[in-house]
């Protein structure tokens, strides 16, 4: 009988759902879901950007999975003017054209 993985709000249970998993030096990397072991209730993380070989199998309820995190803009508070300006200043006054972005 197969079973159902957890409802973690933010996890897809899927092939290839992104998420963050915790690596054993308990450094966070982005990585994906590349395979599903509902017997054993395991998800096979490949870490982005790492060769396979780093690959490892997780318990669904792991701790050390979480889900992508996202950077939320606020607006709030915020000159367009004042942003449009630095960005203009930057560019023109130096020759790498750092600009600032919010």
């Amino acid at each position: 009988m197969s079973k159902t993985p957890p409802n973690r709000r933010g996890i897809t249970f899927e092939v290839g759902a992104q998420l963050e998993a915790r690596d054993s030096l308990k450094n966070w990397y982005a990585a994906n879901i590349e395979k599903i072991d509902y017997e054993d209730e395991k998800v096979l993380i490949h870490y982005r950007h790492w060769s396979h070989r780093y690959d490892e199998w997780f318990d669904w309820t792991s701790p050390y999975l979480r889900p992508v995190e996202r950077i939320q803009l606020r607006r709030q508070g915020l000159n367009d003017d004042l942003r449009l300006h630095t960005c203009l200043t930057s560019m023109t006054t130096s020759p790498l054209f750092i600009a600032v972005i919010v």
